[in-house]
């Protein structure tokens, strides 16, 4: 996903069997929607996915929205999600948030990766 107007990227791959989505830029109000859309498909399609917010530079309560309705419907069709968070400014507002507490959250890559193959 990534249009013009918005703050957000999001640029999908694959690595043994997990869906990667990368995040890069603001995923807030602006982007949440578009995010959101975005999120939630991969996780009707894949079992296993790792939102990688390497390039994320700032998240709103409603970018953190966006995550949690993902790994709802990753949930409902028997996925999981996990995210590595290697900014430890992003990763204390997700903290915060208290999502750590329904998802996997890391500061390796490769952990967020082991815990998804596990």
């Amino acid at each position: 996903m990534t249009t013009s107007d918005s703050p957000l990227t999001i640029l999908e791959s694959d690595c043994d069997g997990v869906r990667v989505l990368t995040i890069a830029g603001r995923l807030d109000a602006h982007s949440e929607v578009e995010a959101e859309t975005t999120l939630e498909s991969a996780a009707t399609k894949n079992a296993r996915i790792l939102i990688d917010c390497t390039g994320l530079m700032f998240v709103s309560s409603s970018g953190l929205r966006a995550i949690i309705m993902a790994h709802r419907v990753a949930r409902e069709h028997e996925g999981r999600i996990a995210l590595f968070v290697p900014n430890p400014e992003i990763m204390e507002t997700i903290r915060i948030s208290g999502i750590s507490k329904i998802i996997a959250i890391h500061s390796a890559r490769s952990d967020a990766l082991s815990t998804l193959k596990s």
